[in-house]
């Protein structure tokens, strides 16, 4: 391998410079998240098919030579299974990248699951065999021992001859238009985050709160959201996800009786107890137009039917495109455009999913479903609609 350490930011701005030209870069970052909100950046490695570049973001002040690499659609980024990365990476530049190619969502493509790793990827894909014998080390200690830096400069190594392997397999089946547009889908999802006064709707089992609890619930939720992001603490370190149903149910007046909550546990009792209890007061004096509206009851379990009547047009489309089933109908796609479907009827909506090549192959397939479903989906509305309406 040719490793380069990146520790200043001459070197960045050199490096940047190198780089600028060419079509395609590897990408990688290592960072730490255990007891904060938002990961600590360790490390960004970069490679260009000839030499690994480690860069290290705790001896760099300056990353602005590197912001138009990343911003840009050019060159390709080359990442796999990038969610965090994208994470991290966005955090430092203040905007997602473009310019995004994930080989994790390629190989999903070629039918080696929806989540195979980057060890297994290179295995299967380029008969390359490396150790992850590293991935849990602190990467934030200096100096890096020599197998972390064995470990991060293989990283990115491999990538693009992984990636090269990956796109033919690709074209001979016709993919690559459908990869690359999932390749922005998963950006423009990593880009949608729900305002902190709409959380409690993920909440399970939020539906069966009235409206009071589910203010109540709200307002923990926008605190421990705030406290979190302000303190840069992980939110389970102020209210675990265990303890929020139960807290907007019961609503405890003391300490003794918000010992009594599941999952409330004594370091999280001591630190914050008195901070939730407040919360709890000034939440359970909210004036009655200021309650959200409950939520609407799941759909019933005759819906498995319709699912899968969907999935099995789904699975039509799939044998004749060559694309795998778990990758032409996601389970989460699915739900979202029944859920449009059945509250909102045909002025729904589109889920994002389905505005690009998937909607163009499945909506012919799937919408003849969904109407011959009608009476039902009418039927499960107004059970939903009827929840929505009960103040009780």
């Amino acid at each position: 391998m040719n490793i380069v350490h990146i520790t200043d930011n001459a070197g960045l701005a050199d490096m940047a410079g190198r780089l600028a030209g060419r079509d395609s870069i590897a990408l990688d970052t290592e960072f730490m998240r255990v007891d904060t909100f938002h990961p600590k950046l360790a490390l960004i490695q970069i490679g260009d098919g000839d030499t690994e570049y480690l860069v290290d973001p705790l001896t760099i002040s300056d990353f602005s030579p590197l912001a138009p690499l990343m911003l840009e659609e050019f060159p390709r980024k080359l990442l796999h299974a990038c969610s965090e990365d994208i994470e991290v990476l966005s955090r430092l530049f203040g905007a997602l990248p473009k310019g995004i190619l994930d080989t994790q969502i390629g190989t999903a493509f070629l039918g080696q699951g929806l989540q195979v790793g980057y060890q297994k990827a290179l295995q299967d894909n380029i008969d390359v065999e490396i150790r992850k014998d590293e991935s849990r080390s602190d990467w934030l200690v200096r100096p890096l021992s020599p197998g972390q830096i064995a470990y991060a400069a293989l990283d990115v190594k491999f990538l693009p001859a992984l990636y090269e392997q990956v796109r033919r397999g690709l074209e001979q089946r016709g993919l690559v238009p459908y990869f690359e547009e999932d390749c922005q889908l998963l950006l423009d999802e990593l880009n949608f985050a729900p305002e902190p006064t709409l959380l409690y709707r993920d909440v399970s089992n939020a539906w069966r709160l009235r409206r009071q609890e589910l203010a109540v619930l709200r307002e923990l939720l926008v605190w421990r959201d705030r406290e979190a992001r302000a303190r840069d603490l992980p939110r389970g370190f102020l209210i675990k996800n265990g303890s929020l149903f139960e807290l907007a149910r019961k609503q405890p007046t003391t300490l003794q009786a918000l010992s009594a909550i599941e999952d409330m546990n004594p370091r999280i009792l001591r630190k914050e107890g008195e901070g939730i209890l407040a919360v709890l007061e000034r939440a359970r004096n909210l004036p009655r137009e200021q309650w959200p509206s409950r939520l609407p009851t799941p759909l019933p379990r005759e819906s498995r039917e319709l699912f899968d009547a969907l999935r099995k047009a789904a699975a039509a489309v799939a044998r004749d495109t060559g694309v795998p089933e778990e990758v032409l109908l996601r389970k989460k796609h699915v739900e979202a455009l029944v859920l449009g479907r059945v509250d909102e009827g045909e002025a729904a909506a589109l889920p994002r999913a389905f505005h690009g090549w998937r909607g163009e192959l499945l909506l012919p397939v799937l919408e003849p479903v969904l109407d011959a479903a009608e009476r039902d989906l009418l039927a499960w509305r107004e059970e939903r609609r009827r929840a929505v309406e009960n103040d009780t």
